[in-house]
């Protein structure tokens, strides 16, 4: 069962995407799990968070808040403009 949250406006559905490896410092190993923040409204982007293992079943309502502000949008720019890329001050 997904877990879901109200947030920027919009429902979003949490689950946890997969199990990962991170290939720490010295070579180790440890494992983590990819958090997946995905709209019901479909118009925004989904938003990906690696944790700790089971850190969804711990977290409560003001955790998982806090985790959605740390995930990105996947895909494109930071605002999710696929190909899309921000002008800097030195372009015309």
């Amino acid at each position: 069962m997904w877990r879901r949250m109200t947030a920027d406006g919009c429902e979003w559905d949490v689950r946890v995407l997969a199990d990962e490896v991170d290939h720490g410092p010295a070579g180790r190993s440890e494992p983590i799990e990819i958090l997946e923040f995905r709209p019901l409204d479909g118009l925004r982007p989904p938003r990906r968070l690696a944790t700790a293992p089971g850190a969804l079943e711990r977290m409560d309502d003001a955790a998982l808040a806090a985790a959605f502000r740390q995930a990105l949008p996947i895909g494109g720019d930071h605002y999710g403009r696929p190909g899309k890329r921000m002008q800097d001050g030195n372009q015309g």
